[in-house]
């Protein structure tokens, strides 16, 4: 095992709110950090991070524990800290993506069903409220059957489709997905509950490299109580093909439950 640490920068390009860094953004620099040095296993296979306490902007240091190192599998610790301690701790698994892949098997899922993208409603942060560094960065056309929140009456289905690219041009890749499943707006704010929803653990499957073009994405929860719900990600890309999968556990301040 080694261990290397790397001197960070938290800018404020994906911040939003009061300097609210984005969870999904947070992993996919310090995976692309801690897997720079390795060109046999370039690609993140699954990560799962746990926010210890909320980054802020500045320095930060990632340190990276090499756990293991196979032929087509490596292993890693990630630890992101600040002065007054640990924010996100990771475990990451890392290899190399075939350039091409056909399923063996699949449940038979199919990409969500979404409007052409010029139909689509893009998601943008609402006049006088903060700036929202995910909607400067990201290209994100919300299906208009799940954006009725953006005027006060969501469906109340808990789910969230949308069409997501990036708005520099870059084209879709295994790193970017890890902040694209942590891209859409909280299924909460469908259920008619606003304000921050924070990301207590998020794990990404990264499943097949993604074609150029947009990506088209669904985000559903669960349940929600007692202040915590579940969100699950599908990320399909230009091709129709399943590219990741992601899940996380947060929380929501929302109406008091009703008593059964």
């Amino acid at each position: 095992m080694s261990t290397t640490r790397h001197d960070l920068t938290l800018p404020p390009d994906w911040a939003y709110g009061a300097g609210v860094l984005h969870g999904g953004w947070l992993v996919e620099n310090a995976v692309s950090t801690a897997l720079a040095g390795d060109p046999d296993h370039p690609h993140p296979l699954a990560v799962s991070a746990h926010f210890v306490s909320a980054p802020r902007l500045g320095p930060a240091v990632l340190e990276v524990e090499r756990l293991r190192t196979g032929r087509s599998v490596s292993s890693l610790r990630l630890r992101l800290e600040q002065e007054d301690g640990v924010k996100v701790e990771m475990l990451c698994s890392a290899g190399r993506l075939p350039a091409d892949s056909a399923p063996f098997w699949s449940r038979g899922g199919r990409p969500p069903e979404l409007p052409p993208v010029e139909e689509c409603i893009r998601n943008i942060a609402p006049a006088g409220e903060h700036r929202n560094g995910i909607v400067e960065q990201l290209d994100i056309r919300l299906h208009r059957a799940n954006a009725g929140w953006q005027e006060g009456d969501g469906n109340g289905g808990g789910e969230m489709g949308a069409w997501v690219r990036s708005v520099t041009g870059r084209e879709p890749d295994p790193l970017m997905l890890l902040t694209v499943g942590d891209a859409l707006p909280p299924v909460t704010f469908d259920l008619g509950i606003s304000g921050w929803a924070p990301t207590i653990e998020y794990t990404v499957l990264v499943r097949a490299l993604p074609a150029p073009g947009w990506l088209r994405c669904v985000q559903r929860a669960q349940l929600l109580q007692d202040g915590w719900l579940d969100e699950e990600c599908e990320i399909w890309d230009s091709r129709g093909r399943l590219v990741a999968q992601a899940r996380q556990l947060a929380g929501y301040r929302g109406p008091r439950e009703r008593t059964p």
